[in-house]
């Protein structure tokens, strides 16, 4: 029996610097002036992490001029051992980001597949709540990258598996904004 505790080729670590130059960008030369880049209606991503489904897309609203959204993560968890669950991976969450609108840190809260146990009589899923800080580029032309780390807790997981997890995320995909 093995436990996994998120997406494959998710399990490095990233140090606390690099989170907190993410998490927290400087005033960059490069944001616009007010005005000058409208802000985000829609964004959609592909790519790996737990918000996303594992390996999947997600789909984010923009509230409150761009600086609140919602999300929706569906994905696939793929089976890399024997024994390992696979199938469709859900997530659902909230983001509040810091001011601009080109490069923006964010602080988010979301419910998302947190760990797997490969065991061949009972392989399972753990779903749970989730934190992660991360950081957004959306270039004027609708490119975005989306980068993230944090915790999640598997609800359920008892002995299996240890409770709380690292998480990571990265997407690749394209901002709609208001015209």
């Amino acid at each position: 029996m093995t436990t996994h505790s998120g997406p494959p080729l998710l399990h490095l670590t990233i140090p606390a610097a690099l989170l907190l130059a993410l998490a927290a960008p400087a005033p960059a030369l490069a944001q616009a002036a007010p005005g000058e880049i409208p802000e985000p209606v829609v964004t959609v991503t592909a790519g790996l992490g737990n918000a996303m489904g594992w390996l999947g897309v997600q789909a984010e609203r923009y509230l409150t001029h761009g600086r609140l959204s919602a999300f929706a993560g569906l994905g696939y968890t793929p089976r890399v051992d024997a024994f390992d669950p696979e199938g469709v991976t859900l997530a659902a969450g909230v983001r509040g980001y810091t001011a601009g609108l080109k490069h923006r840190g964010f602080a988010e809260a979301s419910l998302c597949q947190v760990g797997i146990l490969s065991d061949p009589e009972h392989p399972s899923r753990f779903y749970g709540p989730c934190a992660q800080l991360g950081y957004q580029f959306a270039s004027r032309g609708g490119f975005t990258v989306l980068l993230s780390v944090g915790v999640g807790y598997a609800v359920g997981a008892m002995a299996h598996l240890n409770r709380g997890q690292g998480l990571a995320g990265f997407g690749l995909g394209y901002t709609w904004r208001r015209r």
